[in-house]
């Protein structure tokens, strides 16, 4: 029998794909509490223009990372597998913040 792996934040993290949101949404009499996302394509990426969510920029006291909301949300419009783009417009900031980290999360620095 194998040994059991040790439970480590790693180890408890969710499926990079799905999203756990902070509470329960009832958004046009649908109900979800994680949002699914699929990863990016390289069309998605580089053919139609999108590029980096996210990126390092000079600044006077060091490099700083740079992330671009509407890239964010133009990954989401593509990303989002349930439960659909047009039920995110309620999320609460905190949820909004998770989105936002998950589209970065597929873009390592």
């Amino acid at each position: 029998m194998a040994a059991e792996e040790p439970v480590t934040e790693e180890t408890i993290k969710p499926p990079k794909g799905i999203v756990p949101l902070s509470k329960q949404y009832t958004v046009h009499d649908k109900t979800f509490s994680e949002v699914k996302l699929r990863e990016p394509t390289y069309s998605e990426i580089f053919m139609q223009g999108r590029g980096k969510p996210r990126e390092w920029q000079p600044s006077p006291h060091g490099p700083v990372v740079v992330s671009y909301p509407g890239v964010v949300d133009s990954y989401l419009q593509e990303l989002v597998v349930e439960p659909g783009y047009e039920f995110l417009s309620s999320l609460s900031v905190v949820d909004a913040l998770k989105l936002e980290k998950a589209v970065l999360d597929f873009f390592p620095m």
